[in-house]
């Protein structure tokens, strides 16, 4: 590519408005420091020459590219390229008439100064027509914040917020909503001075919003059981009869991983399945689908599945009257029981029901904590193995180590 005068030419006649080129900046008007950027000057007239320049200060350092294509490249960009740019064309045998020029094109030099950090102060996981608040903020006292939404790499607006210092540092909050699917994406923002508006900081690191209930919310199960002792793995599944193209797990309203791609079961439900462990962290975890050329727009949330952690405090003992082998229709009483002081005990029965009770305890006569779960009747669904566990109502999520098995056999036909 030949060189290119970065020298405006100003002309002496120039044609209307119908006729003033579109200048665009690839793959953004802010280049980071070192970087290299792309112009595009588009016309419809017949002009054989295109001319880039750059408005006041100091003339384009150095450019390369063709002036009958209308693309320009420049860099490795300095803050000396940052500033306004237009370009016009003209015929290389009547220089003096040219097109109008084009609408002004800033350039942005970012990287000039340390990055600031950039966080949501309510959830990233934002529901459609709810509000969701950004702040930035920075070590250094800059002047200006600028905030910027991407999609698909692409800056799509900015807006620019007078900075606050406080407690030795700035800051500049940005609200967004009530939301709208337009409001997913990717946010980041950057530090400037007034007197330098075209130099900015390095970009913060980003931060993705999606919008959520879009679409009718998945289930979420385990695939284990309700329960996972602590350093287990644990497969949390995520199901809908929604064909998305992708499911994700979150976790007290925080997205976990990049998702994961829906496989199509027999029975033409979409799932995916979430391995947790062996660290798992207690809370309520959520699943949301999603489809691939909205990614940042997610269906309702399945219900919570709130996964405790077993193994914390000592095992209850578990006992069955009148015994554990009974006929269809009978009434029986399992008894859990512990010398801690457990608020709740919890039974368990493992398989494909993963059938759970739940009972307030009560102290007895000598001084146990024990809760009674009437099965009335029993029936032959009831068959398998039994475990309770213990927990305290202000840690319901810290469960005690599991009971021993008790095994019931129901015989007989059911009522």
């Amino acid at each position: 590519m030949s060189p290119i005068s970065g020298i405006p030419y100003v002309p002496c006649i120039q044609t209307g408005d119908q006729d003033k080129p579109i200048l665009s900046a690839w793959p953004s008007h802010v280049v980071p420091q070192g970087h290299h950027v792309e112009f595009q000057c588009n016309y419809h007239s017949d002009y054989d020459t295109l001319n880039l320049y750059k408005e006041h200060g100091n003339p384009i350092p150095q450019m390369h590219g063709s002036s009958s294509t209308g693309k320009f490249v420049l860099g490795p960009v300095t803050p000396e390229y940052a500033g306004t740019y237009r370009c016009y064309g003209f015929n290389y045998q009547s220089p003096d008439v040219t097109s109008a020029h084009s609408d002004p094109l800033k350039i942005i030099i970012s990287g000039i100064y340390r990055k600031p950090f950039l966080l949501a102060l309510q959830t990233p996981l934002v529901n459609l027509g709810e509000k969701v608040i950004l702040e930035c903020r920075s070590e250094i006292m800059f002047e200006t914040f600028t905030f910027t939404s991407h999609k698909k790499g692409i800056i799509k607006d900015s807006l620019q917020i007078s900075a606050e210092n406080r407690l030795g540092r700035s800051q500049a909050n940005f609200k967004i909503g009530p939301v709208t699917p337009e409001h997913a994406g990717t946010y980041t923002c950057y530090g400037s001075y007034n007197p330098s508006p075209y130099a900015w900081s390095e970009s913060s690191d980003p931060i993705d919003i999606k919008i959520t209930g879009l679409y009718k919310k998945p289930s979420l199960s385990a695939l284990m059981g309700p329960e996972v002792i602590s350093g287990e793995n644990m497969t949390l599944s995520c199901i809908s009869d929604h064909q998305f193209d992708m499911f994700h797990l979150s976790r007290e309203g925080v997205p976990l991983g990049q998702g994961l791609p829906a496989v199509q079961s027999h029975n033409r439900t979409f799932q995916a399945n979430f391995l947790l462990g062996p660290v798992i962290r207690k809370g309520n975890y959520r699943c949301y689908g999603s489809f691939s050329n909205s990614s940042h727009v997610w269906s309702s949330p399945s219900d919570p599945w709130y996964l405790p952690v077993t193994g914390v405090y000592a095992k209850p003992s578990l006992s069955v009257w009148p015994g554990p082998a009974v006929t269809s229709g009978e009434t029986i009483t399992m008894q859990c029981s512990s010398s801690l002081g457990f608020s709740r005990f919890i039974l368990t029965q493992e398989g494909k029901q993963q059938l759970q009770w739940i009972l307030d305890s009560q102290q007895s006569a000598n001084r146990e904590f024990q809760a009674h779960f009437v099965l009335d009747p029993v029936t032959t669904i009831h068959n398998g193995t039994f475990r309770c566990y213990g927990y305290y109502k202000n840690h319901p999520q810290l469960w005690s180590k599991s009971s021993d098995p008790l095994h019931l056999l129901v015989s007989g036909k059911n009522p």
